[in-house]
């Protein structure tokens, strides 16, 4: 009787041992999945804001470019600029240019309005 009562012991101990383990094992693997899903949530909020911010960029560059074309034309029709207006153009369309990319499209318009007589007082 006494080995019977060994011999069942054993089994359950050894069953109760598996039954940990395999606990253990999924609570492990639960954990990096968690893991694994909070890393590709972050990736994909990084993806989006990307997306955002190239949108922006384009946006504002747009509306960039309308601006100079805009104020530089008015000026040359003026055929003068004062030279506070001259460099506050010239940011912009650096600005422009260096910082969103612009494409050269305005470099004709920026050399007639850097060819204008500047105004006087």
């Amino acid at each position: 009787m006494e080995n019977w009562m060994q011999i069942a012991l054993s089994i359950l101990g050894g069953g109760v041992a598996v039954a940990i383990i395999n606990a253990l094992r999924d609570r492990w693997s639960w954990k990096r999945g968690q893991k694994d899903r909070k890393r590709l949530d972050v990736e994909q909020e990084i993806t989006d804001l990307k997306t955002t911010v190239g949108a922006i960029k384009e946006g504002l560059r747009y509306v960039l470019y309308d601006r100079i074309r805009f104020i530089g034309q008015a000026y040359i029709a003026e055929g003068k600029i004062d030279f506070d207006d001259r460099r506050v153009l010239n940011d912009m369309h650096k600005s422009y240019h260096n910082g969103l990319g612009g494409n050269g499209d305005l470099d004709n318009l920026m050399g007639e309005v850097n060819r204008l007589p500047l105004k006087k007082g």
